[in-house]
């Protein structure tokens, strides 16, 4: 395969699902951004998600395959796929994929072999029992599969931090590298308008505080249910909107229930127009309690102008600014999530200024360009050094 001369360097991408989230998002947005000039992107995905119409739009191909499920098999099927398509390079997200390309890509002679990690994998958060016993054993083993990759590349200086300074197996610090996600604002709506309020059942002019992320332990939507309260003593009319679906969304629906606040939240579950409901937001709360590698949602709320409230956990504090572009409060604190929300919500001039700061803040350090240039420089850095381009290579 080293022989191959290029004219484009043949990437496969692989990725352990297609629906909605923000590493999904990152990788569309990777492969849309491609110059396509020099880089045949081919995708692998899990699932017929939401988001597989839109790697069919930014790819040469796709192929759904069990990225899921780690076996003897489907590392033979990767390996005869890369093998079929002659890849000179492999990116994999996800862990699971990570460990299935890893094993393929090794067994199918693939040169150049890429992982992107987006999270602090198998972080404890509110397991008990054999569960919590399970993930100790795999947080102190999952970093196994860095070794088969060429460079491992971390989304925040956090996730770099904890590769090779988590108690366990740890990645080198030379074979990591950190590249900072950065979100397409093309995609993104003008300011939001009445009638998308009304569309929702939500008052014109009542506060509306949005949270987007899926139902799972470590996005903290439980913290955010218990500060509610507290924002209604002060808010009564305030609306609170969660976007999302997951395992732990009958817990919070039924926390939600106890407390009496069906009246004041609303569960939208999975939305592709989640953009548009963020806009709609006079605060965004991301309330993570664990494992933020570089939190998209924070990102997009800033990019909207929105003012953030969100919690000071692994990436996040790299992205937000706390009193320029947001406010960063402790994880599992619900009273400092309320009275963050209840000072944004009684100052409207701050709200204001933290929202354009925000805005100006992504557009400067966090464009999807920067991302995708800083990608793109890593493949054919490592492409030179297999031999499979010359330096100063240019289809």
């Amino acid at each position: 395969m080293t022989s191959r001369r290029p004219s484009r360097l043949r990437v496969l991408g692989a990725i352990a699902s297609s629906e909605l989230g923000g590493a999904e998002r990152v990788f569309a947005d990777l492969g849309k951004g491609l110059d396509h000039d020099r880089f045949e992107l081919w995708i692998a995905c899990h699932g017929e998600g939401p988001l597989l119409e839109e790697y069919r739009r930014i790819a040469f191909g796709v192929h759904v395959v069990n990225l899921r499920d780690v076996g003897p098999s489907a590392v033979m099927g990767l390996a005869r796929l890369m093998r079929h398509l002659r890849c000179d390079v492999v990116h994999s997200h996800l862990w699971t994929t990570d460990v299935l390309v890893g094993l393929a890509a090794a067994l199918a002679r693939v040169p150049v072999r890429i992982t992107t990690v987006h999270t602090e994998y198998f972080r404890t958060v509110d397991e008990r029992g054999l569960r919590k016993l399970r993930k100790r054993v795999l947080s102190g083993m999952y970093r196994l599969p860095y070794a088969l990759f060429d460079r491992v590349v971390a989304v925040s200086q956090a996730i770099a931090d904890d590769l090779g300074g988590r108690p366990g197996v740890r990645v080198r610090p030379e074979r990591v590298q950190v590249v900072q996600n950065g979100i397409d604002l093309s995609r993104f709506p003008g300011p939001s308008s009445a009638v998308a309020r009304d569309a929702l059942g939500l008052p014109t002019r009542a506060p509306v505080v949005v949270t987007v992320a899926n139902f799972v332990p470590m996005k903290g939507h439980r913290w955010l249910i218990q500060a509610i309260p507290g924002v209604l003593e002060q808010f009564p009319d305030t609306s609170f909107v969660l976007v999302g679906t997951g395992k732990e969304l009958p817990t919070i629906r039924n926390l939600v229930s106890a407390a009496g606040l069906g009246s004041r939240v609303r569960f939208l579950g999975a939305r592709q127009d989640a953009l548009e409901v963020l806009a709609l937001g006079d605060v965004v709360v991301v309330p993570s309690v664990a494992a933020e590698g570089s939190s998209i949602v924070s990102l997009e709320a800033m990019a909207l102008g929105r003012p953030l409230v969100a919690t000071a956990v692994g990436g996040i504090p790299e992205l937000v600014r706390d009193g320029e572009t947001g406010i960063l409060v402790p994880p599992r604190d619900s009273p400092a999530l309320a009275r963050a929300i209840c000072a944004l919500l009684s100052d409207p001039v701050r709200m204001r200024v933290l929202g354009q700061q925000g805005r100006e803040l992504v557009r400067a350090r966090f464009s999807l360009e920067g991302m995708v240039r800083q990608i793109e420089r890593l493949y054919v850095e490592l492409a030179v050094s297999k031999g499979i381009v010359d330096a100063g290579w240019s289809p």
